[in-house]
């Protein structure tokens, strides 16, 4: 008898837990997409447009404001000058510069679906330079941020898929990107 009731105790136990809304979540998000470079350099030879990507790691808890993690790529331009005259003589310039952010992001869903969301941290701004048929790379470290105005679109319990639009400003160059992205958003489990 004992046995039967502690058994039936743990079945209700393990329903009423079921039971409860799943109010934690752990989303991983990825994006790409266009980005070009905002600034005032006017020369000819600078490509401005460029591509975008991140990763972002997000606890969801049931209040409104979520936080996570997020690295990414930016290509912030290009730049090549044919046949450049030089007191060494002449050759072909190319030079670009990529940045790497590392950022603490906090996001808050608005209405349903639509998400403002904005992350600071660092960002590794990556030179590199080519003439004289050397190449030439210095990294340096900036503080950055961004915001950025999102909409999600739920395939499933698990997945999601949309479009977020940033703008990204780097301290160090005074410059910085506006950009639109491609994302899908996957639950990793919830709690």
């Amino acid at each position: 008898m004992s046995r039967i009731l502690i058994v039936n105790i743990i079945i209700v136990f393990i329903y009423i837990i079921h039971s409860f809304p799943q109010t934690y979540y752990l989303n991983i998000q990825g994006g790409a997409g266009y980005a070009r470079y905002i600034t005032d350099m006017n020369k000819s030879g600078f490509n401005l447009n460029g591509i975008i990507s991140h990763i972002r790691v997000m606890w969801e808890p049931e209040h409104l404001l979520r936080i996570g993690l997020e690295s990414g790529y930016n290509s912030l331009y290009t730049y090549e000058e044919s046949v450049t005259d030089t007191e060494f003589g002449s050759t072909d310039a190319k030079s670009s510069l990529n940045s790497i952010p590392l950022f603490l992001v906090i996001s808050m869903e608005i209405i349903p679906s639509i998400n403002l969301t904005t992350g600071f941290g660092p960002s590794f701004l990556k030179t590199s330079f080519e003439a004289f048929g050397s190449q030439n790379q210095s990294t340096q470290i900036s503080t950055s941020y961004y915001v950025a105005a999102s909409y999600s679109y739920p395939l499933n319990m698990k997945f999601a898929f949309g479009g977020e639009f940033r703008w990204y400003r780097i301290q160090k160059i005074e410059d910085g990107t506006l950009s639109i992205q491609l994302m899908l958003q996957y639950r990793l489990f919830s709690w």
